[in-house]
């Protein structure tokens, strides 16, 4: 009866460990950008359309692109791009008269957020 118990005990103690091991919440990898292009080149009207695809393990929330140094950002995409996982962009960048960084802010709906910057040349 006694070495049944210690069995019974140890199995238990295993199976606990591999159930609580098996639920850890893992962290997944940040989203990623991939734009087609290295920089970009504005029109004679001051625009370009800035593209490229996003992907995320966990679906997307929302894209918010900022020219650099503005506090108020160009652009929030919390439509187009919300509960994707793959998502191919292409947003129209106006009012561009000199180097402009934009600033790209990717945001997955566990909070995880990306910022990367691409040049746009007038």
């Amino acid at each position: 009866m006694r070495m049944r118990h210690y069995f019974i005990t140890i199995v238990f103690a295993l199976a606990s460990g591999l159930f609580l091991n098996s639920c850890s919440d893992d962290a997944a990898s940040p989203p990623s950008i991939v734009f087609n292009q290295t920089e970009g080149k504005a029109n004679a009207q001051g625009e370009y359309t800035v593209s490229g695809r996003i992907q995320s393990e966990v679906a997307l929330s929302k894209v918010i692109i900022t020219k650099e140094g503005s506090a108020t950002p160009f652009l929030i995409d919390d439509s187009t791009a919300k509960n994707k996982t793959d998502y191919t962009f292409s947003y129209l960048i106006t009012g561009i008269t000199a180097n402009t960084n934009i600033i790209v802010d990717i945001y997955n709906q566990a909070n995880v957020k990306t910022t990367v910057r691409f040049l746009i040349r007038p």
